[in-house]
């Protein structure tokens, strides 16, 4: 199983449900798993299935590349997975690949990896290093050596942004910006705005070094809304935002843009015209395999949303105020904190989702004693080595039996240590695509 500690945090009956379906969540977007199913190679013909850019459309499409039209091809990866997505397809073409890089922040022995002409480089994530630079200058070599023969298949994950740093003025200037506008409570996209304006690879400079070659950029979407050109930074998408617009996020939350280096994206399309984005994986996916677990468990099920938003300790109780006639509402987004205290404690936006609703005593009145919440990070990393963690009247009776001030831990921001100690954290197997958070609330039927 995917969720490492499944068993011990299963102690009753709706627990155990509430996990299946997480588990199916987890099975529905394991990277290896999707990889072999969604690309073929047939006569030479390279046939990759793609997910429609509309969330809620449920119609996959396929996208075919004419292998014998091509010298060379080869492989990018860039963002968490991307090293094990590359392999996997590296697998895939097997002496058809020339080459590649995956810049990843895992150790490449946990994949196993022995394909030579994949060189598997690690970086450091959420902030970047040196090592990202020099990862980063590797690719872009790699990179800028291609012609109008080639072929180049990139993965383009969520951390991407971190990790695909060009620069030491660009890795300053990144760290100083993430810090002070994610303590702002700035969104993921205000983030990535940002981050391509002081960057000479993203926002579409990646496509730009490439040129000529052919780009296929198989994209894994961790934002809501599933904006190609906002996951990584969007190194292969043309680049709708300028200089102004990042100007006026920092303006907005009152940095002066005095401190920072600031450079316009690429506008010649003549750069894009040989490159296909595609969504190839995305909270869709997850969600999907959550409502089909769920229906054969018998539940009244409902996708609450696809983009969930929000502060991070109120969105289970607006979730659980919905849930009218049905068993169970999924959802799948991004939530933000806004830090209260300083310094804060260890823990993640989804343990202190479930924090939040465990506060929240509306919700363990009468009605809703059966009741459990889940939140979990698709990748297995909810900011700590815990995915997440579980909630229910469990969980609430155990912190009374140890004089836990639920309360107090949300608000110092330490839901790590609340949950270490009721033993309600959750844990998962880093082999996962990283589509953002998944979330879910489950109700007795009775």
């Amino acid at each position: 199983m995917i969720i490492t500690n499944f068993q011990n945090l299963a102690k009753n009956n709706l627990r155990k449900k509430a996990l299946e379906i997480a588990e199916a969540g987890y099975e529905a977007i394991e990277i290896k798993k999707v990889v072999l199913n969604k690309i073929k190679i047939e006569n030479n013909i390279l046939k990759i299935i793609k997910i429609p850019t509309i969330p809620r459309d449920s119609i996959y499409s396929e996208i075919e590349f004419d292998l014998n039209n091509f010298k060379r091809i080869f492989i990018v990866g860039i963002g968490k997975g991307s090293a094990l997505a590359s392999a996997t397809l590296a697998e895939i073409l097997g002496n058809k690949l020339s080459g590649g890089i995956a810049l990843d922040i895992k150790n490449p022995d946990e994949f196993k990896i022995k394909n030579l002409k994949l060189e598997i480089l690690i970086g450091t994530h959420p902030l970047p290093s040196q090592q990202n630079i020099e990862a980063t200058k590797k690719i872009i070599e790699l990179a800028d050596g291609l012609d109008e023969n080639d072929l180049l298949i990139n993965f383009i994950c969520g951390g991407g942004s971190a990790l695909a740093c060009a620069s030491e003025k660009e890795m300053e200037d990144s760290i100083k910006a993430t810090k002070l506008l994610t303590k702002s409570g700035a969104t993921i996209d205000e983030l990535n705005i940002i981050r391509k304006h002081l960057s000479e690879f993203k926002g579409g400079g990646f496509a730009k070094i490439a040129c000529p070659a052919t780009i296929l950029s198989l994209i894994i979407s961790d934002v809501c809304g599933n904006d190609l050109s906002t996951v990584a930074s969007g190194p292969t998408v043309f680049d709708k935002t300028t200089v102004s617009d990042a100007e006026n996020v920092l303006k907005k939350y009152g940095l002066n843009l005095k401190d920072f280096n600031l450079y316009e994206t690429p506008k010649d399309k003549k750069c894009f015209e040989k490159v296909s984005n595609i969504l190839f994986a995305c909270n869709q996916d997850a969600i999907m395999g959550m409502l089909k677990k769920s229906e054969e468990l018998g539940l009244k099920s409902e996708i609450h949303s696809l983009a969930l938003q929000g502060e991070a300790r109120e969105v289970l109780f607006q979730m659980m105020s919905k849930i009218n006639n049905k068993n169970l509402l999924i959802a799948a987004g991004e939530t933000t904190v806004a830090f209260k205290k300083f310094p804060a404690g260890k823990g993640g936006r989804n343990q202190e989702a479930v924090l939040g609703a465990l506060a929240n005593r509306q919700i363990f009145d009468i009605e809703y004693q059966d009741a459990v919440f889940l939140s979990f990070a698709s990748d297995g990393h909810d900011n700590t080595e815990a995915a997440g963690a579980i909630g229910d009247g469990l969980t609430v009776e155990r912190a009374k039996e140890l004089n836990l001030n639920i309360e107090e831990f949300l608000e110092n921001h330490n839901s790590f240590e609340f949950f270490e100690k009721t033993g309600d954290l959750i844990f998962a197997e880093n082999k996962c695509f990283n589509v953002a958070d998944l979330m879910l609330v489950l109700k007795s039927s009775k």
